[in-house]
C-alpha cells in the first residue's frame, strides 16, 4: 500500500567547491565551429588567390597574342591605274618599235626581278570556278602581240608545268595588298580589269580582278619568309612613290 504522508527527500548540503559552476573552458563544439570559419575564410582567399593567377595567366596570353597580330592600320592598299598607251622604245643601234602598255610591261619585268623564286599562289576566279597553283615566281616574263587581242604576257616556269597569261591591254589597275586573316598575314598583288557596262547606261567602269598572286607562307604557321616580305614592300613603295599612276 502507498503510503499518503509525502515522501522525503533527502537534499545533501552543497559545499563551497560544489557551488562552483564546474565547465570545460570553452566547449569544443565553438572551438570547432570557429575552425570551420577559419578554414572557410582561408579557403576563399586561397580560392580568390588561385582565381586571381588563373586570370593573370589569361590575360598575359591574351596580350601576347594580341602583340602577334598585326596592328589595327596595318592593312593597307597600294593601288595604280595603267592606261593603254603607245610608246617607242628604241635600242641603242637607233632601231624603234611601238609597245603597248610600256608602263604595265615595266612593273611586270620589274615585279618579276624582285620576287624571282619566291614561292606565290597563283589565283584565278572564274564564274564557276576557282584555280590555284603555289610556284615560284618565274623569273623572266614574255610578251607577245596576239593580234586584236593585244599584248599577251606570259609567267612560266622554266620547264613549262607552269604557265599564266595575262593581256594587258585588259588590265587596268594593279595593286599590291596586305591584309590580316585569322592571325595569319597576307600579302597580295592584285590585277583588276573593268567590267562591261550594261547597254543603254553611261558606262561606269567597275574594277574586276583578273587574277590574284599571293605570297605563300613556308614558315611555322603558314607565316611568309621576313626576306619575300621586304620584296614585296619594295615593290609597294614603287606604287606609293608613282602616286597611284604609272
Amino acid at each position: 500500500m502507498l503510503s499518503s504522508s509525502p515522501r522525503a527527500i533527502a537534499i545533501a548540503p552543497r559545499s563551497r567547491a560544489s557551488n562552483r559552476d564546474v565547465r570545460a573552458p570553452f566547449s569544443a563544439a565553438p572551438r570547432s565551429r570557429r575552425r570551420n570559419e577559419q578554414d572557410y575564410h582561408s579557403a576563399r582567399a586561397s580560392g580568390s588567390r588561385r582565381v586571381s593567377v588563373v586570370v593573370a595567366a589569361a590575360a598575359a596570353d591574351a596580350k601576347a597574342a594580341e602583340a602577334d597580330l598585326p596592328p589595327s592600320d596595318w592593312a593597307k592598299e597600294w593601288r595604280a591605274r595603267f592606261d593603254a598607251e603607245k610608246v617607242f622604245h628604241c635600242d641603242k643601234e637607233g632601231a624603234c618599235d611601238d609597245k603597248e602598255n610600256a608602263a604595265l610591261v615595266d612593273f611586270i619585268v620589274a615585279a618579276s626581278a624582285t620576287l624571282a623564286d619566291v614561292p606565290s599562289r597563283f589565283i584565278v576566279v572564274g564564274d564557276g570556278g576557282i584555280l590555284e597553283s603555289v610556284r615560284p615566281w618565274p623569273k623572266t616574263p614574255r610578251f607577245a602581240e596576239l593580234g586584236a587581242k593585244g599584248t599577251c604576257c606570259t609567267l612560266a616556269s622554266d620547264d613549262k608545268t607552269f604557265e599564266a597569261h595575262l593581256f594587258l591591254s585588259r588590265v587596268r589597275e594593279v595593286a599590291l595588298a596586305r591584309s590580316e586573316r585569322g592571325g595569319r598575314k597576307i600579302y597580295a598583288i592584285r590585277f583588276f580589269g573593268e567590267e562591261a557596262a550594261p547597254m543603254g547606261t553611261v558606262p561606269v567602269p567597275t574594277p574586276k580582278t583578273m587574277m590574284t598572286v599571293v605570297l605563300h607562307g613556308t614558315g611555322e604557321g603558314g607565316e611568309v619568309p621576313a626576306e619575300a616580305v621586304e620584296k614585296w614592300e619594295s615593290l609597294a613603295k614603287v606604287l606609293e612613290e608613282k602616286g597611284g599612276k604609272l
